[in-house]
Protein backbone atom coordinates (compact mmCIF):
# COMPACT_ATOMS: atom_id res chain seq x y z
CA UNK A 1 0.00 0.00 0.00
CA UNK A 2 1.10 3.56 -0.56
CA UNK A 3 0.48 6.83 1.23
CA UNK A 4 1.40 9.77 -1.01
CA UNK A 5 1.51 13.40 0.12
CA UNK A 6 1.88 15.98 -2.67
CA UNK A 7 2.76 19.64 -2.15
CA UNK A 8 0.41 21.81 -4.22
CA UNK A 9 1.39 25.27 -2.96
CA UNK A 10 4.23 27.69 -3.52
CA UNK A 11 7.51 27.17 -5.32
CA UNK A 12 7.78 23.56 -4.08
CA UNK A 13 4.57 22.61 -5.87
CA UNK A 14 4.69 19.13 -7.38
CA UNK A 15 7.09 17.63 -4.84
CA UNK A 16 5.88 14.58 -2.99
CA UNK A 17 6.69 12.16 -0.22
CA UNK A 18 5.43 8.58 -0.52
CA UNK A 19 5.39 5.85 2.11
CA UNK A 20 5.10 2.30 0.76
CA UNK A 21 4.43 -0.48 3.21
CA UNK A 22 3.55 -4.14 3.21
CA UNK A 23 4.74 -7.60 4.15
CA UNK A 24 7.52 -9.50 2.35
CA UNK A 25 7.71 -13.24 1.65
CA UNK A 26 9.34 -13.92 5.02
CA UNK A 27 6.61 -12.20 7.03
CA UNK A 28 8.62 -9.07 7.84
CA UNK A 29 6.75 -5.78 7.65
CA UNK A 30 8.57 -3.11 5.63
CA UNK A 31 8.18 0.64 5.18
CA UNK A 32 10.00 2.55 2.44
CA UNK A 33 10.04 6.36 2.13
CA UNK A 34 10.41 8.03 -1.28
CA UNK A 35 10.75 11.73 -2.09
CA UNK A 36 11.00 13.72 -5.29
CA UNK A 37 9.07 15.30 -8.15
CA UNK A 38 8.12 13.07 -11.09
CA UNK A 39 9.79 9.90 -9.87
CA UNK A 40 11.05 9.60 -6.34
CA UNK A 41 14.28 8.39 -4.88
CA UNK A 42 14.46 6.12 -1.88
CA UNK A 43 15.14 8.11 1.27
CA UNK A 44 14.70 5.65 4.10
CA UNK A 45 13.86 1.98 4.78
CA UNK A 46 12.44 0.34 7.87
CA UNK A 47 12.01 -3.35 8.74
CA UNK A 48 9.50 -3.80 11.55
CA UNK A 49 8.42 -6.70 13.75
CA UNK A 50 4.71 -5.94 14.17
CA UNK A 51 1.89 -3.74 12.89
CA UNK A 52 1.95 -1.61 16.04
CA UNK A 53 5.48 -0.50 15.15
CA UNK A 54 4.33 0.29 11.61
CA UNK A 55 1.51 2.50 12.89
CA UNK A 56 3.82 4.33 15.31
CA UNK A 57 6.47 5.01 12.65
CA UNK A 58 3.86 6.17 10.12
CA UNK A 59 2.22 8.42 12.71
CA UNK A 60 5.46 10.15 13.69
CA UNK A 61 6.72 10.46 10.09
CA UNK A 62 3.48 11.85 8.68
CA UNK A 63 2.88 14.28 11.55
CA UNK A 64 6.49 15.49 11.32
CA UNK A 65 6.13 15.96 7.58
CA UNK A 66 2.84 17.86 7.94
CA UNK A 67 4.31 20.20 10.58
CA UNK A 68 7.58 20.73 8.72
CA UNK A 69 6.51 23.78 6.69
CA UNK A 70 3.73 25.17 8.86
CA UNK A 71 3.68 27.37 11.92
CA UNK A 72 1.03 26.73 14.52
CA UNK A 73 -0.60 29.81 16.02
CA UNK A 74 -0.05 30.18 19.72
CA UNK A 75 -3.08 30.46 22.00
CA UNK A 76 -2.60 32.60 25.07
Amino acid sequence: MTIRMVNSTGKRSGRFVAYEYGEDLFGTIYLDKFSGREKGKLIDKWRLHDFGSLIRVLDTEISRREDENYERPYSY
